[in-house]
């Protein structure tokens, strides 16, 4: 009997190496104070979406003899994306609270600031930096990080099954 791998040792195995990746990338653009920039910010995405690639990848070539059904390409993608998650949370926790704990702080700074060069009136601004404060506790952090990644994993995850989509029926010449 062919010992397989599972969809969650091989999703855990590329979550780990991203969701590590990203938090590298994180702290090299605080140390750069890039962090502002979301723009730059959006490369973590690139990375994330790297590792779904060779996630899905690696299970249809490696763990499954170079087949894979759609459903079991989402089953793998979604896994490594909730998994990167998670983990990328417990990071971000770790990087608000210790190593950068005037992150936060800094951020809303920067969003006030550029709702005030929109020329947004001062009443609007601060309404909008009271829900801002609120959003970005710890526990808010968490939940939409999870939620978002959820939902966006969902869909990327969707994206990359139906591309990486290998069956049986596709290998077989028509006659």
């Amino acid at each position: 009997m062919e010992n397989k791998k599972s969809a969650f040792s091989t999703a855990l195995k590329y979550a780990i190496i991203t969701a590590l990746a990203m938090f590298i990338f994180s702290i090299i653009l605080y140390i750069t104070g890039m962090y502002l920039n979301s723009n730059v910010n959006l490369l973590t995405y690139i990375i994330m979406l790297a590792g779904l690639v060779f996630a899905v990848k690696d299970r249809r070539d490696k763990d499954l003899g170079g087949m894979i059904s759609f459903g079991e390409g989402f089953k793998t993608g979604f896994l490594f994306c909730m998994i990167t998650g998670v983990i990328t949370v417990v990071f971000s926790l770790i990087m608000m609270n210790f190593i950068a704990p005037e992150m936060i702080g800094e951020i809303l700074k920067k969003a006030e600031t550029d709702m005030i060069n929109k020329g947004l009136p001062d009443d609007q601004v601060e309404m909008a930096m009271e829900w801002t404060r609120k959003f970005t506790s710890p526990i808010w952090i968490t939940i939409w990080s999870l939620v978002s990644t959820a939902f966006f994993g969902a869909i990327l995850s969707l994206i990359v099954a139906a591309i990486f989509k290998k069956d049986h029926q596709q290998l077989q010449q028509p006659q």
